[in-house]
């Protein structure tokens, strides 16, 4: 069952990632960095990124009311009995990985 969630996950990321490069703006850079899929497949979050950061919110925003659009889109793409519902956040794990990352080159 780990290897079926792993490849579900790796798939529905391959074609978010997809859905953001086409709704982003440009001078924008959104990411899909994760997926978190629910047990039983139902529900996917969708883990972003987003340079520049101040555009964040603003991408968030657009984003929220997006879900059903990637599922529309998703239905094309991925060969599955069912699809899930999707929903999009912010990876603050990410961001906070970043930030060391920063600290360690200044300390260098």
């Amino acid at each position: 069952m780990e290897f079926r969630k792993e490849r579900m996950t790796a798939l529905v990321k391959d074609v978010a990632a997809s859905f953001l490069k086409s709704k982003s703006k440009p001078g924008i850079l959104i990411s899909a960095t994760r997926v978190d899929m629910s047990k039983d497949f139902k529900n996917a979050t969708v883990f972003v990124t987003v340079f520049p950061e101040k555009a964040e919110e603003e991408v968030l925003g657009d984003l929220l009311g997006k879900g059903w659009e990637l599922r529309n889109y998703a239905k094309g793409r991925l060969k599955i009995k069912f699809l899930p519902s999707f929903r999009f956040e912010l990876d603050k794990g990410e961001k906070a990985r970043q930030r060391m990352q920063v600290i360690l080159n200044e300390e260098e």
